[in-house]
């Protein structure tokens, strides 16, 4: 079984030791001395706040520093429309968050450069991926820190670090890859051609034709940003597609870590623990307790062990599913199956 490592924030011990106990057990085998290490993170959209906050990230940055690895901040730009959707505009609300060098401590890169477009082609042989299109950046380092919120979302059910990998160090076009397979329909008994999702659309994909949101599923790189701004729930994700999606982001994630072997570790804070991700601007509903905080050098562990405590915590096996309507064990079980972690784990608690 693959170690978890637990932080209980009922121990009622200060934040900082809570991360350095978790950081000790994680990231002294994974950073050497010397070592550019890409601490991969999403730094929050413009007027959300459930996000990791900056100064949790600090103890993490700092301890990389004690080890003698030179890190910094990173994430890639987004396929929607916000505030994240080049590396201009993700710098600056990363800076509206709180994550200034100064403060960190360390540089913050956008991995996939300016637009999206930097990127590396891995080969891999999955059930659905042929190749997986990398930000750049990533192929670049000697260690990886994947520190993620854990919580819900309306496409995984739950986002964590295996979400995380799969989908935010891919450039642009490999989110796409991703994506495609949950391009929308519309429910046109529904729609009241407003044209919230025409104007939202980045791709121009959406349009409203004779009152009615009509998609060009040519221009379609299935984002779901018309899904979350339809005040009607006109728009939705198709149901035949969450389950590919799934195995998809698990073989992604694999393509990925193939480069960084035992050179990568993952931190979860499962904390604020809301109904959807932290790419909506505005904090949605918790529904679980805050519980503390994982680290693994196993990426299929700690998630499984995050999904296990939150469950626990809600007295309800099936929270993830009443939620959202997918089961984020698919992805577990995807992860498993292709080589990328164990899902039995053992829970240390810190």
């Amino acid at each position: 079984m693959s170690q978890v490592f637990f932080a209980d924030i009922n121990k009622r011990l200060k934040w900082d030791q809570m991360i350095i106990n978790i950081c000790e057990k994680v990231i002294p085998t994974t950073v050497k001395s010397g070592d550019l290490v890409a601490v991969k993170l999403h730094m929050g959209e413009k007027g959300g706040g459930t996000f990791i906050k900056p100064s949790l990230i600090k103890p993490i940055v700092e301890f990389i520093k004690s080890v003698g690895g030179e890190p910094f901040l990173t994430d890639t730009s987004t396929l929607y429309r916000r505030s994240r959707g080049n590396a201009i505009e993700y710098l600056k609300t990363a800076l509206l968050n709180g994550f200034s060098p100064e403060f960190m401590g360390c540089p913050i890169i956008i991995a996939d450069g300016l637009n999206g477009e930097s990127e590396v082609e891995v080969s891999f042989n999955g059930k659905h991926l042929s190749k997986v299109y990398v930000a750049s950046t990533f192929m670049a380092v000697d260690s990886l820190i994947v520190v993620s919120h854990g919580k819900g979302h309306r496409l995984c059910g739950f986002g964590g670090s295996i979400k995380n990998v799969g989908m935010g160090c891919l450039s642009q076009k490999g989110k796409i890859l991703i994506h495609k397979v949950s391009q929308p329909k519309v429910n046109l008994e529904k729609c009241v051609g407003c044209g919230a999702c025409e104007k939202q659309c980045r791709w121009s994909a959406i349009k409203v034709i004779d009152g009615k949101a009509s998609i060009d599923y040519e221009k379609c790189v299935g984002c779901l940003d018309c899904f979350i701004v339809c005040s009607f729930e006109a728009v939705s994700p198709p149901e035949q597609g969450k389950e590919e999606v799934l195995i998809r982001l698990a073989e992604a994630a694999a393509a990925v870590l193939k480069k960084f072997k035992d050179k990568a570790a993952f931190i979860n804070f499962l904390i604020d623990i809301t109904e959807l991700c932290d790419c909506v601007p505005n904090a949605s509903r918790k529904f679980a307790p805050d519980i503390g905080i994982l680290g693994s050098k196993d990426i299929v562990a700690i998630d499984k062990a995050s999904i296990d405590l939150i469950k626990e915590s809600c007295n309800n096996k099936s929270i993830f599913f009443d939620l959202h309507k997918v089961n984020p064990e698919i992805i577990i079980e995807a992860a498993e199956e292709i080589g990328l972690g164990n899902a039995k784990y053992k829970l240390i608690e810190m």
